[in-house]
């Protein structure tokens, strides 16, 4: 976690995707804090899992079981590096939720927010006065998502169709990430039909649900689709897959989209 320069008015969790590293994948995220008062005024929360073992239900699970220790109101403990205090003891709440996904964390956040909604469902069914979930507030950005599935093109397309990909694929279905990844998996259709007919109910759990995204142009990894119910995508050209998720001095654009749903 990456402390805000002044008293944080939000929190911006961000989720890796596959094979990608808890805070390496999200290149100069972290001095974000110099760039704008935005950002100055953030907490950065950034989630680790290891993609070529664990599978997507159960990472979404964990966040959004983990994330209420960190949202609304921000653990005390986090205040002090090393026994030295860096922040008053007495915090207000956030009032801002901002969950951020790169391709395969994408998908995962797509799954622990529909998840969510539909505890939240039944929880009502008991209770009709059952508040709704804090994640549920969330405002949320997609870079590349994957979750219409793994589709190699260019370089990457040419090396799925050799001979040498064999071994790899069968290396990488190991992975049960991996399997849920590939176009018309269970968990993909699933994900997807669930969340549109969340959206679908009109509840005001829907603008969590609603994802803003911006895929890169060219994009040699992932279908480049979006569900019916989200808003409509946005591209970074001149990008890859890899690197749509990367600001850096010249670069600005990622930032951007983070902030206002717009890369542009």
């Amino acid at each position: 976690m990456y402390l805000a320069h002044e008293p944080p008015v939000r929190l911006v969790v961000f989720v890796h995707g596959f094979a990608g590293g808890t805070v390496r994948s999200w290149r100069q995220f972290p001095d974000s804090g110099d760039t704008n008062t935005w950002w100055r005024a953030s907490d950065l929360l950034f989630v680790g899992y290891d993609s070529l073992r664990e599978n997507i239900t159960g990472v979404a699970a964990r966040i959004r079981r983990e994330l209420p220790f960190f949202y609304p109101t921000p653990p005390a403990r986090l205040g002090e590096i090393e026994g030295i205090r860096v922040r008053p003891l007495e915090i207000h709440d956030y009032g801002e939720l901002l969950l951020v996904g790169h391709s395969l964390g994408a998908v995962i956040i797509r799954r622990l927010l529909v998840d969510c909604a539909q505890h939240w469902r039944d929880a009502l069914r008991e209770n009709p006065t059952e508040p709704m979930p804090a994640i549920l507030q969330a405002r949320t950005r997609l870079f590349s998502p994957a979750s219409a599935g793994f589709q190699p093109a260019n370089k990457l397309g040419v090396l799925w169709a050799s001979p040498g990909w064999l071994g790899l694929n069968m290396l990488l279905r190991r992975s049960s990430a991996f399997s849920d990844l590939q176009p018309n998996s269970t968990i993909l259709v699933e994900t997807r039909r669930r969340t549109e007919e969340e959206v679908g109910t009109g509840d005001e759990s829907a603008d969590a649900l609603r994802a803003f995204i911006a895929f890169a142009n060219p994009d040699d990894v992932v279908i480049t689709e979006r569900y019916s119910t989200d808003h409509v995508e946005s591209s970074i050209d001149l990008t890859t897959h890899r690197s749509v998720c990367k600001p850096n001095a010249a670069f600005d654009n990622p930032r951007r989209f983070v902030e206002t749903g717009s890369p542009h």
